[in-house]
């Protein structure tokens, strides 16, 4: 049979454990949310590619941009400074995109949140 203080030591060593098994759950659910950046559907996205074509809404005054290198169209809202983009941009031109991942009519797309998030690297 254990001994009084044994008794402690072991009750101790059991609520430290337990404390830091709480502690690595927590912190593992934190770094998971840094790493990603956000979760869900807003998880950064950044594409580096040549345009292949830039055309405007219907209305609005918002820009869809498509790149050689994906699929997924990259989505200026005119709040984000597609009249500034639209003047900058052109096809040819190779871009760095940075955006969030958005959903419009069912097919995903790259939304810019402002005008600095796409940056011209060369001209054509």
């Amino acid at each position: 049979m254990l001994q009084r203080e044994e008794k402690i030591v072991v009750v101790l060593l059991l609520m430290a454990l337990g404390s830091l098994y709480v502690a690595s759950w927590m912190f593992s659910e934190y770094d998971e949310g840094l790493a990603s950046g956000s979760s869900g559907k807003d998880s950064g996205l950044s594409f580096e590619g040549t345009v292949k074509q830039v055309r405007e809404t219907a209305t609005g005054g918002n820009l869809i941009i498509s790149l050689n290198s994906t699929t997924m169209p990259v989505f200026v809202p005119s709040s984000s400074g597609a009249e500034k983009i639209k003047s900058l941009v052109h096809a040819g031109d190779d871009v760095k995109v940075r955006g969030v991942s958005s959903e419009y009519n069912g097919v995903e797309e790259i939304k810019v949140e402002r005008a600095s998030d796409l940056e011209v690297v060369k001209k054509s």
